[in-house]
């Protein structure tokens, strides 16, 4: 009995020893992701409004019609990723930004006479993408004379 008991007790160490190995190989990999989304009412928030402070820019690029700077900004303090457009004093008429996630939800803004604008935020639980629209708006965005994306993030 006492044999028994000791073998069980050897099973439970060589097991919390292996968990205790698979935990610490995959802590560094779950450190390196930037921080999941924790504010499940953002979506559709402004992001300078929701404290979504020290933000990076995974994906960027300039307009090929308009050389506006579009960026797709995310914020591991809030756990938001919104689109922004920086261009001092341009004439953006017929300009829209939009921040687009692959389950199809999509965020627009119509530029204004500002020199940096942005799209309302998403919670980044999704894959997206920053892009920018120029020109005639129909009812597909096929119908921009330009539209152009970042890459999926």
């Amino acid at each position: 009995m006492e044999d028994q008991m000791f073998r069980t007790r050897v099973r439970r160490w060589c097991a919390y020893l292996a968990l205790a190995a698979v935990a610490a190989v995959m802590a560094p990999a779950v450190a390196a992701q930037p921080a999941l989304a924790q504010c499940w009412g953002c979506d559709g928030v402004d992001p300078n409004t929701n404290g979504c402070t020290r933000p990076t820019s995974p994906r960027h690029f300039t307009t090929s019609k308009t050389n506006l700077y579009i960026e797709l900004r995310f914020s591991g303090d809030c756990g938001g990723v919104w689109t922004r457009s920086t261009q001092p004093g341009n004439d953006r008429y017929g300009t829209d930004i939009f921040l687009e996630s692959n389950d199809g939800m999509r965020y627009k803004h119509r530029l204004g006479h500002s020199s940096q604008e942005w799209t309302p935020m998403m919670r980044w639980t999704r894959t997206v993408r920053a892009c920018y629209g120029w020109g005639y708006e129909g009812p597909d965005w096929s119908d921009y004379d330009v539209f152009e994306c970042t890459s999926w993030w």
